[in-house]
């Protein structure tokens, strides 16, 4: 049988899933797209270092990402920011990742020291799953150098087993993610891996005539192959790359995202790759994959050229049920909205939906949807930052701290760059995740900045009915799909691992309802097939489905 569970915001005094009602705020309806910067106030200190001492290596400019996720299984997301740290050899950094626990009410803890997380890598982005089954959340970390798996151990403390494990990368590890791509019930894993740079591939490059240095793009360097893993079910992986399919996957990977995009039942994968064309791998449902991105209209823009794809999204932005895919760009070649028809083909709407024009100025890393004003379709969140720290110097207008954005989502085909939304810290931004940090029913966004202070946005303009879902066991049940309707109107979303920038957004489903007064059917569904099907489900609640 089913069971069904109410859950509220463990805080200090309440146990984690305690059975309670989660009440929104009184806002009201009709709100406009608010956050409010809260990193101080919530306890979080965090500063990247990216350790440049005026050599422009390329990877000193790349990084890093940011992840949401509840590691230590009491119902709220914790947040852990990846650092570069200092240049060198891979010996020790005196720089370090931070985890911070979420201990509810607005308060955040670091515990990098007590979770035994002293990673010693040039790090990129992380992604996090239960790839042992035992019920938490393990983590997988990218870097310039040899990637990380932690396995958690349950008791608040994190071990790692990358030599024992099987899982090596040994390549500039960018963006990762995990899925049960052979629905045989355990997580496996995907590494996109960017360029051959080394220390002494560091060609010089910048405006000659001005005798302006800066980074390159990664034109001067060969792209690397991607790398899959096969999980044999007890947590250790063998490298399947070849023998899936993904033995031609060479480009120049930033951004991936697993995703049922044709809804056969069967998790697909999309690579947005740096000036080169990215990747739509369809699974075949036997182990196996088949690259479709020319043929699907997602590997190029509209004349046919790459684009300098960074980070990926995807959801159903338009309520035709399929989910579609947003890829960040650099300036003058705009972000992307790749409208997904549910015929195998997609169409790219970023200038008729009006998507584009509020990018083509910027330079665009994380990204998220998300429905940030509870009226019922997703926003698209942007975290902007040029590559260049002299950008301001070129003369051409561009900077190297940007704005971050929203893109509204007007559900008539078309968007806006909402106004005065908050998001007013001017910084050069990478990664982004989105979580219900302090539970109460609307999404806030952390960032990570290169080589600058973190950012964590607190949202205080949504109002409206909302629901809240998870989905799984002991933990998220990674790739199961939720449909839920009231009235006339159906929302789709799916449970993902990683995706934005080296990013990773919060495994708890959330849907904004606007003006609903009651849902009318919650149908959930796992990834072998298994559903469950919910009636009249109350509202401004978050639920725990499990099987």
């Amino acid at each position: 049988m089913a069971r069904l569970a109410l859950t509220i915001a463990r805080s200090v005094s309440a146990p984690a899933w305690a059975l309670a009602i989660v009440l929104a705020g009184a806002a009201s309806l009709g709100a406009e797209i608010r956050f409010r910067e809260t990193a101080e106030r919530w306890g979080i200190g965090f500063e990247h270092h990216h350790g440049g001492t005026g050599d422009f290596y390329l990877i000193e400019t790349m990084g890093s990402g940011v992840v949401a996720f509840d590691y230590d299984g009491d119902g709220d997301d914790d947040l852990l920011f990846v650092q570069s740290g200092e240049l060198g050899d891979g010996s020790a950094r005196s720089r370090r990742s931070v985890l911070y626990r979420n201990d509810g009410a607005g308060t955040f803890v670091d515990v990098t020291a007590a979770a035994r997380l002293e990673l010693d890598v040039y790090g990129m982005g992380a992604t996090a799953a239960d790839v042992d089954a035992d019920g938490d959340q393990d983590l997988f970390v990218t870097a310039f150098g040899l990637d990380r798996l932690l396995l958690n151990e349950g008791d608040g403390t994190f071990r790692d087993v990358t030599d024992s494990a099987g899982a090596l990368n040994p390549d500039w590890g960018t963006s990762a993610s995990f899925a049960d791509v052979d629905r045989d019930g355990d997580l496996d894993l995907y590494v996109t891996n960017y360029v051959d740079f080394a220390y002494d591939k560091n060609p010089i490059c910048g405006i000659q005539k001005r005798g302006l240095r800066t980074y390159c793009n990664p034109d001067p360097y060969t792209g690397l192959n991607d790398r899959f893993f096969r999980n044999r079910g007890d947590g250790t992986f063998v490298d399947a790359t070849a023998d899936a399919g993904f033995g031609a996957a060479a480009g120049k990977g930033m951004g991936v995202v697993f995703g049922d995009l044709d809804r056969d039942g069967w998790t697909d994968l999309y690579v947005a790759n740096d000036l080169t064309a990215n990747f739509l791998f369809r699974n075949r449902g036997d182990g196996t994959f088949e690259e479709i991105a020319l043929i699907s209209g997602v590997a190029f823009d509209e004349r046919g050229a790459p684009e300098a794809g960074m980070g990926v999204e995807l959801g159903d932005l338009d309520g035709n049920g399929f989910s579609d895919l947003v890829v960040t760009h650099v300036d003058e070649q705009a972000n992307a909205l790749y409208s997904n028809t549910g015929a195998g083909l997609f169409v790219d709407r970023r200038w008729l939906g009006k998507f584009a024009e509020p990018s083509y100025d910027m330079v665009g890393f994380g990204v998220v949807m998300a429905d940030l004003d509870h009226d019922g379709d997703l926003d698209v969140a942007v975290a902007n930052g040029h590559i260049a720290h002299n950008a301001d110097e070129w003369g051409t207008g561009t900077t190297y701290r940007q704005r971050n954005q929203v893109l509204e989502n007007l559900s008539d085909g078309l968007f806006r760059e909402a106004p005065d939304t908050g998001l007013d810290v001017v910084l050069s931004s990478r990664g982004m995740a989105s979580a219900d940090f302090d539970h109460d029913g609307d999404l806030d966004l952390a960032i990570n900045n290169s080589n600058d202070r973190a950012e964590v946005y607190e949202n205080v303009g949504a109002s409206g009915a909302w629901l809240e879902v998870d989905v799984g066991g002991a933990g998220p049940a990674v790739g199961a799909t939720l449909e839920l309707r009231t009235g006339d109107r159906a929302q789709r979303r799916e449970v993902r691992a990683a995706s934005s920038y080296l990013s990773q957004n919060s495994a708890t489903v959330h849907f904004g309802l606007g003006q609903a007064t009651t849902v009318d059917g919650l149908l959930v569904a796992w990834p072998d097939g298994e559903r469950r099907r919910l009636e009249s489900v109350p509202l401004r609640r978050r639920l725990k489905v499990v099987r």
